[in-house]
């Protein structure tokens, strides 16, 4: 498939403001699944400086500025072809992949560690969900992931939330709504409690044909032996395929967010409005 994207960010503040350095993530992912063919940003007031780097999730862009400004617009522009038609074409190299907990062997291990490692400690309402879920899947590593995705999409109430810190798990347990980054979180934090190394994905989705409303979406990535990262969507309920395109990425939501950076200006306040365009 072949999308082209147009991200239209804008804050507005009450009084004139210094911008801080800022971080931009907004330019898609060129890998195996996925390859963007253009890519143009255009940034307002014009940055003192930019550099374009590698970083944990992705390429990035660092803007640094020196003027006062009451405002800041970040407009991108993409075209990116996806590939992958069938999110199952690939088999577990190891016996053991196949059943849980999730074991890692060599290199593997250490470098997934981050990926690995739950954020906080859980209570029983954690506990509960996660036995339930392994129950159900006799312990099998796929349908673990399949079922828990399949849970979440189709018994919590999806919400949006344009700002604001993702919920902790329990707390989107004891909601049983959330954001797609909530649900994210509580998806990877299950997986992690199984030792399944699992990250925090920020991208877009082709979405509903019906509705005129597109908004920047998140899912899951967990690492697989002999599949590498496969991306889960428990908001939609589907397994990553062709539909989405990835921006970044990262073990945390903060390191996975589209654009960061703060503002110094006494009793300034701020303002975010953003249009979001995908066609095929």
């Amino acid at each position: 498939m072949l999308y082209k994207i147009e991200h239209i960010t804008r804050y507005f503040f009450s009084k004139e403001v210094f911008l801080e350095p800022h971080t931009i993530r907004l330019r898609p992912r060129s890998d195996s699944t996925q390859t963007l063919q253009k890519f143009e940003m255009d940034v307002n007031p014009e940055p003192t400086g930019r550099t374009n780097l590698v970083d944990i999730g992705g390429d990035s862009s660092s803007l640094w500025f020196e003027e006062l400004t009451d405002s800041l617009s970040i407009v991108s522009k993409s075209e990116v072809e996806t590939h992958r038609s069938n999110p199952f074409d690939f088999i577990l190299a190891t016996e053991s992949a196949h059943r849980l907990p999730m074991e890692y062997s060599g290199f593997d291990e250490s470098v997934l560690e981050p990926y690995r490692a739950p954020s906080s400690d859980f209570g029983d309402k954690f506990e509960t969900f996660v036995t339930k879920i392994l129950s159900d899947s006799e312990n099998s590593t796929l349908d673990f992931l399949s079922l828990l995705n399949s849970y979440i999409s189709v018994n919590f109430e999806h919400e949006i939330r344009d700002e604001g810190l993702a919920y902790e798990p329990e707390e989107t347990l004891s909601r049983m709504k959330g954001s797609c980054r909530d649900f994210v979180v509580l998806f990877a934090e299950v997986c992690r409690s199984m030792g399944i190394a699992s990250r925090f994905v920020s991208g877009y989705t082709e979405g509903d044909p019906e509705n005129d409303e597109n908004y920047l979406h998140a899912w899951a990535e967990v690492y697989l032996p002999g599949g590498g990262w496969r991306g889960y969507d428990p908001t939609l309920g589907l397994a990553v395929a062709d539909q989405h395109i990835a921006l970044t990425s990262g073990a945390t939501p903060l390191q996975a967010s589209p654009v960061t950076g703060s503002f110094r200006g006494t009793g300034a306040t701020a303002e975010i409005k953003y249009e979001l365009t995908i066609s095929t």
